[in-house]
């Protein structure tokens, strides 16, 4: 695996630099080619490992081996994988609209290990102002409309929203780490 040392200072141009990989699933060889950055394989001994997360390319996670002319070397499939519970980051701005603490605990469920926030009912949302900024949107909007203001909180595999998931160039920098 390709650790940059941390007494090595790249120059900026290498860090902004990528070079296009052609990939293909081992499993159901679906193609695609990739941009990576080349000072991470150039820093490199020998071969790069690059790890493909499930649903950047398709279904399956594995491993990519890249050799230091940027061919694809060999693959690996990764037999188990942990999957990691995706953390909601909420704005600073938000605020609870229920005013009782004991409505919000009435509607958790405790079992063991296992916590979840299931409200029964749902509350009157005439009894609460509307601010002003969204009052001003009338009538329904579109689906695409609706993605571009969540699509850091839809899951990736939200089949509502999957053609917009699949075109949409923010989540592939986001799974990238390009920033």
């Amino acid at each position: 695996m390709a650790i940059l040392d941390q007494n090595v200072h790249p120059q900026i141009s290498e860090l902004n630099e990528y070079s296009k990989v052609k990939i293909t699933c081992p499993v159901c060889k679906v193609k695609k080619e990739l941009k990576f950055p080349k000072s991470v394989i150039n820093e490199a001994r020998q071969l790069t490992t690059i790890s493909l997360p499930k649903d950047l390319l398709c279904d399956h996670h594995f491993q990519a081996f890249v050799d230091k002319n940027f061919i694809v070397r060999g693959y690996q499939k990764v037999d188990f994988e942990f999957e990691t519970k995706k953390s909601v980051e909420y704005k600073a701005d938000v605020k609870f609209l229920n005013k009782n603490d004991n409505e919000l605990f009435e509607n958790i469920i405790f079992e063991g290990n296992f916590v979840e926030f299931n409200p029964v009912r749902k509350n009157n949302r005439d009894s609460h102002p509307l601010p002003n900024n969204t009052e001003k949107v009338l009538g329904k909007r579109s689906r695409k409309d609706i993605y571009n203001e969540f699509w850091e909180f839809i899951d990736d595999r939200n089949i509502n929203f999957k053609e917009f998931i699949e075109k949409d160039k923010r989540r592939l920098k986001l799974k990238l780490g390009i920033v």
